[in-house]
């Protein structure tokens, strides 16, 4: 299954921030050729985007070990606002 783990920011990442997610996502992922890290800029706000596959699994069941790994792959993210897990087709 596709995951996508997007965190906004009010200050741009860094080269080691990207690094981090890149990390978080390998630790979870199936398919380390899966894993892409991106940013984008909306006004004043920062979107950095990991997405990546991982095996099939209960949604509900994935969230929580999801968002604590890239807690703490990126738990020193300056500006850091809000993240969304999300699974897309």
């Amino acid at each position: 299954m596709n995951v996508k783990v997007t965190i906004v920011v009010s200050t741009p990442p860094t080269a080691k921030d990207l690094e981090n997610a890149k990390a978080a996502a390998s630790k979870l992922t199936n398919s380390k050729k899966s894993v892409t890290v991106r940013t984008t800029a909306e006004g004043d706000r920062f979107h950095l985007i990991t997405q990546f596959a991982m095996r099939t699994a209960a949604q509900y069941k994935v969230v929580d070990s999801i968002s604590r790994e890239f807690d703490f792959w990126l738990f020193d993210l300056a500006g850091y606002q809000d993240k969304s897990i999300s699974f897309p087709k």
